[in-house]
C-alpha cells in the first residue's frame, strides 16, 4: 500500500487545490506494532541516559526543553503550510516578471520575517515564566512536564488523543497572486515565526512552549524560538535543493508528505524519550 500510494503521489500534475487524502495515515506510514515498540524503546533510552547522567533539577529542565525546541525546528514544518511556503521560495522566477528575485533571496527573506518574529515570541515566554518564577517547585515543573509530553508523545504516535488549541487557519493563498515572492516569503515567515498564528502541526511545540515558560530565562526562550524559525525554513531548502538536481516541485511537494508521518512518528518518540528523562531525574 505505501509503495503504491508513492508511485501515485510522485506521478501526479501539479494540482490546483489542496488534496489532503494525498497524505496517508499514520497507519499506512507506520505500522501500530512499531509505533508501540518505538514507546519502549525510546522511554528505556531516555530513563537510562537520565541514570547515567544523574542531571540537576535545573539542567534535567533546560536539556528536555531543549530538545522540545530541537523536535519543533524539525517536526513543524510538513505541514500544507510548510509546504505552501516551499512552493513560493523555491519556485524559479517567472519570466518577464520584474525584480532580481531568486530563490535563495527569497529563503533568506523568510528566515528574516521568522525570525523577526519568532525571537521576540521566545523572549516574552521566558519574561512571563520568570514573573511567575517559584509558583511552582523545580520538581513539580520537571514532574509535571514529563506527564504532558508522555501524553503529547503518544497522541503524536496515534495512541491516545490529547487536546490541541490553536488558531486553525492556513496562510494567506491570495498573497501569492497580489504581491512579489519575496514578500510573500517574508510576509509568510512573519506569520509562522510565532509559531500559534496558523495550525500548530506539532505537539512538541506545547511543550516547548510549557518548558520555556517553567525555565523562566528570556534568552533560553529566544534562542530556541530562533532554532525552530531556521528549522521552518528546512522544507524550502530542501525543495531548492531537490530542483536544483532536476527534480520537480510537484514531486518534492508529494514527497514531504509521505515524510510527514515518518517525522511525525519520530517526534512522538522523541517527546517519550524526554520525558522518561525527566522523570527518572525528579526521582
Amino acid at each position: 500500500m505505501t509503495q503504491m500510494l508513492i508511485r501515485e503521489s510522485l506521478t501526479h500534475e501539479p494540482l490546483a487545490t489542496d488534496v489532503p487524502a494525498i497524505r496517508p495515515t499514520l497507519q499506512q506510514a507506520v505500522p501500530t506494532p512499531t509505533r508501540a515498540g518505538l514507546v519502549a524503546g525510546a522511554a528505556a533510552v531516555g530513563a537510562a541516559v537520565a541514570a547515567v547522567a544523574a542531571p540537576t533539577g535545573a539542567a534535567a529542565l533546560t536539556t528536555v526543553v531543549a530538545g522540545a525546541g530541537v523536535l519543533t525546528a524539525v517536526a513543524a514544518n510538513w505541514s500544507t503550510c510548510g509546504m505552501s511556503v516551499a512552493g513560493v521560495v523555491a519556485a524559479p522566477k517567472q519570466p518577464g516578471r520584474a525584480g532580481s528575485s531568486t530563490p535563495v533571496r527569497r529563503l533568506g527573506w523568510h528566515a528574516l520575517g521568522s525570525l523577526l518574529t519568532g525571537v521576540p515570541t521566545g523572549a516574552l515566554l521566558g519574561a512571563l515564566g520568570a514573573l511567575v518564577a517559584g509558583a511552582l517547585s523545580l520538581g513539580w515543573a520537571l514532574a509535571l512536564w514529563a506527564v504532558v509530553a508522555l501524553a503529547y508523545g503518544l497522541h503524536e504516535l496515534g495512541l491516545v488523543r490529547m487536546p490541541t488549541p490553536m488558531r486553525r487557519r492556513q496562510l494567506p493563498r491570495q498573497l501569492r497572486r497580489t504581491m512579489a515572492p519575496w514578500k510573500v516569503s517574508f510576509l509568510f515567515g512573519t506569520l509562522i515565526g510565532p509559531g500559534f498564528m496558523i495550525f500548530i502541526r506539532s505537539s512538541a511545540y506545547y511543550l516547548l512552549v510549557l518548558g520555556v515558560l517553567a525555565v523562566g530565562s528570556p534568552a533560553l526562550g529566544a534562542a530556541l524560538f530562533a532554532l525552530v524559525s531556521l528549522g521552518r525554513c528546512l522544507p524550502s531548502l530542501f525543495a531548492i535543493a531537490h530542483t536544483r538536481n532536476g527534480g520537480s516541485m510537484p514531486g518534492f511537494l508529494s514527497a514531504m508528505c509521505l515524510v510527514d508521518r515518518r517525522v511525525q512518528t519520530v517526534t512522538g518518540a522523541g517527546l517519550v524519550a524526554l520525558a522518561a528523562f525527566a522523570g527518572v531525574s525528579v526521582l
